[in-house]
């Protein structure tokens, strides 16, 4: 099951592919997607029949729907898997196969390791068939250090908190951008941020949100706070521990596959959660969590 990280990032690139777009022709200027045209979403049911079904995270097409002159995919991948990497090889042949142009596959990762392991081409038993990826990381997201670069393009700010969410400028600059914005606009983006960050990140985040130098007053600020500080639902305080237990293991190191993550997103008792995120500080290998 994704994470919650997984998931914002997700929905982070379906509001605003273009930033994407952007970071992608930055790295690699020979990619087949023009960075100022609109991307419309489409679907990411991809098949290379007989064999299975696939959905990558993103897809998205510009030109005419029916025959789109350039396609996207949108990945996003926190840990180094070989089986993942194959996959996006396929991504890329079953799209070519249906649009019969070639797909650009971004993969953008939380960690700059992750990233540096699928910027590699893929190798497939078609031979001579190695697709490269464009993977984008920390090294390749700037760091948005203005406050008018932020309320300029918020989507670029979100994914800087989750690269360089531990510089205090990043930060600031941030969330005094977000206090430029409409209230919704500036409640979403902020959103998108604090689902995106680590959970050291998020103390931060908040720490700010609830100090002197962030207008409380604001309906945003009143929003967020309320929504996340005081409604004291049980379903959020349990989502977010279990984030937690997940943020700890990935930042020592520790693979979570895909059943450690959906027994530690499904569970909602409190103090088990609590236990595992101890327990994560110390265990040699994530599903040894579930003994403490």
């Amino acid at each position: 099951m994704p994470s919650p990280r997984h998931d914002g990032v997700k929905d982070l690139v379906r509001e605003s592919p273009q930033t994407v777009a952007r970071l992608v022709c930055a790295k690699n200027a020979e990619a087949a997607i023009r960075p100022h045209v609109p991307l419309r979403e489409a679907s990411n049911e991809l098949n290379d029949r007989p064999s299975r079904d696939f959905y990558p995270d993103n897809v998205f097409t510009q030109g005419s729907p029916s025959a789109p002159s350039s396609v996207l995919v949108v990945e996003i991948q926190h840990e180094k898997e070989e089986q993942k990497r194959r996959q996006i090889a396929r991504y890329a042949a079953a799209l070519w196969l249906f649009h019969r142009c070639a797909p650009v596959v971004a993969v953008v990762c939380p960690s700059q390791a992750a990233a540096d392991f699928y910027d590699e081409p893929i190798g497939t038993e078609l031979p001579g068939y190695r697709y490269p990826p464009v993977a984008i990381g920390p090294d390749d997201i700037p760091r948005v250090e203005d406050a008018g670069t932020v309320a300029d393009d918020p989507a670029l700010a979100a994914l800087s908190v989750m690269a360089h969410g531990s510089s205090m400028s990043v930060l600031t600059a941030f969330l005094e951008g977000l206090s430029r914005l409409e209230t919704d606009d500036s409640s979403k983006y902020y959103e998108y941020a604090y689902r995106l960050a680590s959970q050291q990140v998020k103390q931060s985040l908040e720490a700010e949100m609830t100090s002197g130098t962030w207008p409380v007053y604001s309906p945003f600020a009143k929003t967020h706070y309320g929504h996340g500080r005081e409604d004291g639902r049980e379903e959020g305080r349990t989502a977010e521990r279990a984030a937690t237990v997940i943020d700890l293991l990935e930042a020592r190191g520790l693979p979570v596959d895909d059943a450690t993550r959906a027994r530690i997103t499904a569970c909602n008792d409190i103090e088990r959660l609590k236990a595992w995120s101890i327990a994560a500080l110390t265990v040699d290998r994530a599903e040894d969590i579930f003994e403490a």
